[in-house]
This record gives C-alpha cells, structure tokens and sequence, in this order.
C-alpha cells in the first residue's frame, strides 16, 4: 500500500528464504486488500455508494456495522489516496504475487511460545489503531493474549512499547480486566522482564512514518537477552518520491514520505475509542 515497488518487494522477500533465512510473515490490511479479502471503498463517491447499496448495506450505519464485525467485514471505508493506491497495486499484482501472499501470510504467528506478532493488534489483526491507553488496555484484554508475555504490532506507524504488570490482569469466569491503563514507553532499547510484565511493541514502519522520524523504522528482539531495540535507518527519500511521481499513484503520497506524520488510510468510526 502507497509505495512504488509492490512486486520488487515480495520478490526481495523471497530470495532471503532461497539464500536459507527463516523468514514468516504477517498478512496486513494493505496485503489482504490487495489479494481480494477486502474491498476499499471511498463512501464519497457515488459509484461506490451504488456498489454498496446492491450488497444491502444502503446507509452508512450499514457499512459501520459490517466494518466493525470481522467476521463480515469486507468493505473498508478508506481515503481516496488508499482506494487509488489498492487499485494501482491491484494492477501490478500478477498471480505469482497474490499467491505468494496468500500462502505465506498470516493473520497472527508466534515467534515462541508466548511471543505473539500480528499486524494491528490482538483485538483485530488487521484493523485496530494502538494510539491511546485505552486502545492498548483493550488489546492487552484481548483473548488472543492468553499466555502471551510480548506482541509485536504495527499499522498505526507509531513506534513504541505499550506495559503491563502482569498483577493488573484479573482473569474470572472466562473474563480479563485490566485494573489500570497500560504504561507506555518511547521508541528505544529495553529490557523485558517477561515473567512479571506484559509488553506490546509496535515496531514502527518502513514508509509513511508518523512520529516525525521520516527515516525507516524497525525492530531487533534478543530472546536470549530479552531485549527489543528500535533501529532508524535513513533511506533515499528523493528517489522514492520521484518513483511515486513517475508511477501514477497519488502524488501527495510522495509528499508524506518527508512529513513524518502521514494520514490513516482506513476511516474509523467517529468517537469509537476501542
């Protein structure tokens, strides 16, 4: 999604696990757009208007509930730049490609035991923002992080550790409450201590960054030392933007790789803290 090189990306993938890397991947919302899971669609536009009426869903209150329930998401209030930008991929993403995607990716994986990663969140794995405490109690709640000591996130773009001691968790009769908002930590390297304390990090991202660092972001989790350590590597922004001029995708995209603080794609719900 949004970048100039869907295709040269996949292929930079999978020559590491051809040179012997154990490599797993995470399916994105971007990813599963791009393979079909999920149409994009712009509620501004008429003729999405018409295509969402013939789906039975003739209001917007109709489109905020399917959204909302994963089990019958399928169309995504969106941006015009992320609908243009799924079309475009689309276009580029020959069957080699998608299937690559679709065989390799994940809605969530671990790493090890008790060590989670997914896309957005344990909550939803492809379309829940981590941006506040309260998003991020919600996640710590979330039936997936049963046994779950670490889970890596992304999709926000916003790096950082969100913690939790593990005596704020009460567990009764199938339920879990957390007794106060988790702790959250700035993007850099820290100590885990996964026997007292539940951690989420969000490992940032490689484009579009939304904390003011325009330089790509990730993350280095030492299992033997128990450590995450976030890297910032700068990359050649001019040369990227222009292959987003010269490609057909929308040209304010270009723009946001130097911003630092680019838009969410997906249109959330007004006031829906969670």
């Amino acid at each position: 999604g949004y970048g100039p090189n869907p295709t040269e990306v996949i292929s930079g993938l999978n020559s590491l696990a051809k040179k012997g890397y154990a490599v797993r991947y995470c399916m994105g919302n971007h990813d599963a757009a791009a393979v079909g899971r999920f149409e994009f669609v712009d509620i501004h536009d008429p003729r999405d208007i018409e295509m969402l009426a013939e789906a039975g869903l003739g209001d917007l209150e109709a489109v905020a509930r399917q959204y909302m329930d994963p089990q019958k998401r399928k169309y995504i209030p969106v941006t015009h730049n992320a609908k243009a930008s799924l079309a475009w991929t689309r276009q580029r993403l020959t069957e080699p490609f998608r299937q690559f995607i679709l065989q390799q990716s994940q809605d969530h994986l671990f790493l090890a035991p008790g060590v989670l990663c997914t896309h957005a969140s344990p909550r939803d794995s492809l379309f829940d923002y981590i941006t506040t405490p309260r998003r991020a109690q919600r996640a710590f709640e979330a039936p997936l992080m049963a046994g779950v000591s670490l889970c890596f996130i992304g999709h926000s773009h916003l790096p950082g550790i969100w913690q939790l001691g593990g005596d704020q968790i009460v567990r009764y009769a199938g339920n879990v409450l957390i007794m106060r908002p988790p702790t959250f930590l700035p993007p850099t390297r820290a100590t885990l201590d996964l026997e007292t304390t539940i951690t989420l990090v969000n490992v940032g991202s490689v484009g579009q960054s939304r904390d003011g660092d325009p330089r790509a972001c990730y993350v280095v989790y030492d299992d033997a030392a128990q450590t995450v350590e976030f890297r910032r590597v700068p990359y050649d922004i001019a040369v990227t933007r222009q292959k987003i001029l010269k490609s057909g995708l929308p040209e304010n995209l270009a723009e946001r790789l130097t911003a630092g603080s680019a838009e969410r794609g997906v249109a959330e719900p007004e006031g829906e803290e969670g």
